[in-house]
This record gives C-alpha cells, structure tokens and sequence, in this order.
C-alpha cells in the first residue's frame, strides 16, 4: 500500500501466478503476504509452511525474486500434456532460478508421492530452472524463520530512526551489540526496530545464527 500526495492509497499489486491460491480454505491456512518497495505487492499462500517458506526465503540474501504458484506443462509419451503448479520460483543472487514445491514432511514420505515429485522434476528443463527441491516443515530453521517474520513485520520504514540507524554503520568496527545500537540510535523501541530494517537490508548481518534480540551481536555486511 502506498500513500499519494493527495492523502489517497494505492493498493498493492498481487503478484502474477499460474493459478489462484485457496484463500478461505477451511481445512488448512490460507492468506497473502504484503511486500516489495512501498508494499507494493501481496502474495497468496494455501498452508502455514507455504507461508514460513515465502518469508524465509523473503529475507534471505542471497534470493533476488520469488514467483509464486508458477505453472510447468509437458508433452507426455502418450500425447496428453501434463501440468504441475510449483509453489514458488526462485531467482538466486548468482542467476539460478530455483522451482519449489511446498509438502508437508508427512505426505513428502508417502511413496506414491514422492514418485510424483520425481516424475515431475525429472522433466523440468533448464529453460524452466537449474533445480528442482521440496520444502517441508522440517527444511524451516526456526531461527531463521523467528528472524524473517520479525523482519517482514517491522518491515515500514521510520523515515528519523532509519536515517539515526545508518548514520552509525559507519561507526562500526567489528561486532556490536545491537542494544549499543539502539541506545545510540536514542529513540528506544524505534531505534531496535530500524536495526531490524538494516538486517532486513542486509546492510548490517548477524555474527551468529541467533534470534534478533537486544543481546545479539551485528556487524556490518561482509562482503560475501
């Protein structure tokens, strides 16, 4: 949603997909996340780990583009064309485009399945992308996803603490913690929320894999 001068809104776009996502589905979560410059975008989801996967993979550094429910046809022996909707395509930093299905670990075990699954990467061409996984719950680090959605709801910038917050990035040597930061920041909760922007950015990264806490160390970006 972004604001117009004149005090209207612009409401943000849905990104393009092959097919529509369930959303009012009762036997399972459904919904749609706002995202992009000026939340200028919103995409659907059909499952609660869908939803953790698109925010995971949101935050990550090395993803430059997401494209959800991304359609894949293929002529078959038989003549009959075959269909498969990945869940998401990935653009990597490094100009791989990776396709995603999204299961549940429990249907991922089930035999019949995982023959599909096969069948269905076994015929993906490199025109399509470099590689073909399936996400479960179990492939979510619940570090990294507690980290992702802090980030994606602290995302709205904060025009005075954003600009306080970047002013320091050149004052860092090292590891800091973040509540040294804040308090040099000196706008209290606004200050830690404009931290979280930076590692949102990726213009400030973690020395660990640890939750964004107060007591957690940062330092600015490396550059790989």
């Amino acid at each position: 949603m972004k604001k117009k001068p004149d005090g209207g809104i612009t409401l943000p776009k849905r990104v393009k997909a092959g097919r529509k996502t369930s959303v009012g589905a009762r036997e399972h979560q459904t919904g749609q996340v706002t995202f992009g410059p000026d939340e200028g975008y919103t995409m659907g989801f059909d499952s609660n780990t869908e939803m953790k996967c698109m925010l995971a993979l949101l935050a990550r550094r090395n993803v430059l583009g997401l494209e959800s429910q991304v359609h894949f046809h293929w002529l078959g022996a038989d003549g009959k064309i075959g269909n498969h909707f990945f869940d998401f395509r990935v653009l990597m930093a490094d100009g791989k485009r990776v396709a995603i299905m999204v299961k549940s670990e429990y249907r991922r075990n089930q035999r019949k399945v995982q023959d599909e699954l096969a069948e269905v990467a076994a015929r993906v061409p490199r025109s399509f992308a470099d590689q073909v996984v399936v996400m479960t719950e179990r492939d979510i680090d619940p570090v990294e996803y507690f980290n992702a959605e802090m980030m994606h709801e602290m995302r709205r910038p904060d025009p005075n603490s954003d600009a306080a917050a970047r002013r320091l990035l050149g004052e860092i040597v090292g590891a800091v913690q973040v509540q040294d930061l804040v308090d040099a920041i000196g706008l209290g909760a606004r200050g830690f929320r404009a931290v979280v922007r930076l590692l949102r950015s990726h213009e400030l990264e973690l020395t660990l894999n640890v939750r964004i806490t107060h007591e957690a160390y940062v330092r600015r970006r490396m550059s790989k």
